[in-house]
Formats: structure tokens, C-alpha cells, sequence
């Protein structure tokens, strides 16, 4: 069984990459995991303009720090709403108007500033989430990284102005705020159980899986 590292420090997202490769003969780890030195490293700059290059960004970057021959998976994403100005939209940027508004950003702001932008627009709005995915393999001594792959995915629900158990999804408040369709049911995201989960997240996996087999 081969390891294969989410290049994340939020670990709702490494339980989510963990319950999606299950099956697979990987090992899947956080960077904690590593026995890294986080406070030592930087987070990565994200230069880029696109879900998958920023992805790449982050693979890359964090490959520099882990042994040779280790695979490194990371995950950007954009948001996008449908119905509302194109000034309330984040795109790439999820946090910046909650910075804007708060003056920093933590869970509990960022939940209050997407529900009253619900509300805003009458209690929900259609979100659209797409993924950046990527896998950095660094072989060589020197510090590069000398394969990069990247792939896009979706993931499709409503955000609404209801804050469902903030506390129980750390670093993810999006799924305290987010329904998606299970059946014809609409279900918060944070209490989905593991079948849904997977159900509603066949293409990230389907995303992730074309990488793996092409590293």
C-alpha cells in the first residue's frame, strides 16, 4: 500500500479524501501525519487564476518538503452562484468578503456572512462548486518535482440562511450552510452519511481516481 499525502491542514477535507480512496491501495495522510514541521512552512502562495492551476500550486509547493517518490495530492475550489450580482459572487475568493466585512476571517464570520447573503437573496441560492485537483511526485535529489497532473471536478447544491452545527465541521463552514439533493431531499452537507457522501462526490473521485492511474 502505497502513501499518498493531502496537502491540506484542514482535516474535514482529509476525511472526505480518506472516506473517497477507501477502497483504493493507498494510505492516505495529512501533512500533520507527515511528522513535518508546520509552523515552520509557510502556507503557499496562490498565484494563479483557475482551481486546478492553483491545485498544482499547492502540490508542488508542498512536495518540496516530503521525501522523494512521495505522491502529493492537493485540492483547490471555486465557488459559483447562480441568480445573484456578479459583485456578491467569490469566485476563487471565499474568504475576501468576509475579511472585507469582519476584518479577519474565522468559521463563525464566514458562516454569518454567507447566510446573510442567503437571506439577501430571499433564503437560498443554487452553488455550484468546482474543484482543482492535482498530484505532485518529486524524484529527483534536487528539490523539484518532476510530475505534475491536474484535473477539475463538480459538486452541485443550495446555500441557505440556516446555520446547521457550525461546531462540528471545523474549517469547512461551508457544510453547516449548504444542502445538496439526496433523492429528492435536500440534506445539510455536514449531515450526510458516508453513502451520500460518496454518492454525491462520484465525480471528485472520479477526478482524483484519472490522476492516480496516470502518475
Amino acid at each position: 500500500m502505497r502513501d499518498i499525502v493531502v496537502a491540506t491542514t484542514n482535516i474535514n477535507k482529509v476525511k472526505r479524501i480518506k472516506l473517497l480512496l477507501k477502497d483504493l491501495n493507498y494510505k492516505v495522510i495529512s501533512l500533520k501525519e507527515t511528522g513535518i514541521n508546520l509552523e515552520n512552512i509557510e502556507e503557499p502562495k496562490e498565484t494563479k487564476s483557475t482551481p486546478v492551476e492553483i491545485a498544482m500550486e499547492k502540490a508542488v509547493y508542498y512536495a518540496k518538503f516530503l521525501p522523494l517518490n512521495t505522491l502529493v495530492l492537493s485540492q483547490d475550489d471555486t465557488i459559483q452562484f447562480e441568480g445573484i450580482s456578479p459583485e456578491d459572487n467569490p469566485g476563487l475568493h471565499i474568504k475576501a468578503p468576509v475579511i472585507k466585512e469582519y476584518g479577519e476571517f474565522t468559521d463563525e464570520y464566514a458562516a454569518e456572512y454567507y447566510k446573510n447573503l442567503a437571506t439577501k437573496y430571499g433564503g437560498s441560492i443554487p452553488i455550484k462548486f468546482k474543484y482543482g485537483h492535482a498530484i505532485a511526485l518529486r524524484k529527483k535529489d534536487e528539490r523539484e518535482v518532476t510530475k505534475i497532473l491536474g484535473a477539475e471536478s463538480k459538486l452541485e447544491g443550495r446555500l441557505v440562511n440556516k446555520i446547521n452545527k457550525l461546531e462540528t465541521v471545523p474549517g469547512y463552514f461551508l457544510s453547516s450552510l449548504m444542502e445538496v439533493n439526496i433523492d429528492g431531499k435536500w440534506i445539510y452537507y455536514n449531515e450526510l452519511d458516508n453513502e451520500s457522501v460518496l454518492k454525491i462526490n462520484s465525480d471528485l473521485y472520479s477526478s482524483i481516481l484519472s490522476l492516480l492511474r496516470n502518475i
